[in-house]
């Protein structure tokens, strides 16, 4: 009983790679690996705006995206990207969390082909 005790407080100090993310402090760049590509994400903070540019392409011949998001304390935006029908889409999460910025990758649910 105790070794089930004992694992089970371990497997809560251990955090999971779904819940795991990258932590970005202002005027750094940070590159994500995405299914078919990847993003730059990276923030500038001044006195009047905190603001968040993502640029996103599948390879270096291939036209980029670029999105700008002015993020307030604690709020998210989420860039999605969805692939084939019947594959999980790329997910991007990036929240501000006071004076630095939370990425957070991962895969959604998969494309209905709608």
């Amino acid at each position: 009983m105790r070794r089930i005790i004992a694992a089970a407080a371990l497997a809560l100090l251990v955090p999971s790679a779904a819940s795991a993310a990258d932590v970005v402090s202002a005027d750094q760049a940070r590159t994500v690996s995405l299914r078919d590509g990847s993003a730059v994400v990276y923030f500038t903070n001044s006195s009047d705006k905190f603001e968040v540019v993502t640029t996103v392409a599948a390879d270096d011949r291939s036209p980029a995206l670029r999105f700008t998001h002015d993020l307030a304390a604690g709020q998210s935006a989420v860039i999605e990207l969805a692939g084939d029908e019947g594959t999980p889409a790329a997910r991007l999460v990036l929240t501000r969390d006071g004076d630095k910025l939370r990425v957070d990758s991962a895969t959604r649910t998969a494309a209905t082909g709608l």
